[in-house]
């Protein structure tokens, strides 16, 4: 092994415009409040957001997370917190002193004045706004959009064409359960209403009226009401 030692690494220090989190811890009264204030000066450090309060036992931890801006070794005062207590004592805590150091984002051992600003970026040339993308787009979307409303017309008479023939079969098998199920009298009010005019429903409704409410024609009612829905299904065509 080597007898010589290497010395320990120092943490790199920190460069203006860096952020920074100090803490101080204070002994506070259990129940009281405390709000802490900014660093007084604002031009070696500046507060990023509000301070972080905690309590640990009898005191309370206060973390101020802050920008440097000054280049060389500073001591920072941060004024005292403000307490209230729980009977409402108000009361500060003395101030805290920080000291840290900031290095500088120059080049080492060259003076600011001989370091030459970066020349500036040449401006980013504006162009005239043209129409074209947008009609390019427009044409097909106009496109979709045709064929969609042809596809959704055609869908939507088809599909009002089913319904009026699914419509049309459940109340003629709605009918026949009726009839089935001895109930001659609501398939011949239902028939009333919807047979036409015309000499073989005239015939039928004539019958109909002459032994509707008789109790002793109650077969003939069922034959009845069976020859009304042959009648039925003749005027609506083929199923």
């Amino acid at each position: 092994m080597s007898g010589q030692q290497q010395e320990p690494q120092r943490p790199a220090l920190p460069t203006v415009g860096d952020t920074l989190t100090v803490v101080h811890w204070a002994f506070v009264p259990t129940g009281s409040m405390v709000q802490p204030r900014a660093p007084t000066d604002s031009t070696l450090a500046t507060l990023i957001g509000p301070p972080v309060v905690s309590r640990e036992g009898d005191s309370v931890r206060i973390a101020y997370t802050m920008s440097v801006w000054s280049t060389g070794r500073h001591a920072l005062v941060i004024p005292g917190a403000i307490t209230v207590s729980g009977d409402g004592t108000v009361d500060t805590l003395p101030d805290a002193t920080v000291s840290f150091e900031v290095a500088s984002v120059l080049p080492p051992r060259m003076p600011a004045e001989s370091i030459a600003p970066r020349a500036a970026q040449p401006w980013v040339e504006r162009v005239e706004p043209s129409g074209w993308p947008f009609l390019v787009l427009l044409v097909p979307a106009l496109l979709v959009l045709v064929a969609v409303g042809f596809w959704w017309r055609r869908r939507g008479r088809a599909t009002a064409a089913a319904a009026a023939r699914a419509d049309r079969g459940s109340v003629r098998e709605r009918l026949e359960r009726w009839r089935l199920s001895g109930e001659s009298a609501l398939v011949i009010d239902h028939l009333l209403g919807v047979l036409p005019d015309d000499p073989d429903a005239r015939a039928w409704r004539t019958e109909v009226v002459a032994i509707r409410f008789d109790p002793s024609a109650r077969s003939r009612l069922e034959e009845l009401a069976a020859e009304g829905l042959r009648l039925h299904d003749s005027l609506r065509g083929p199923r």
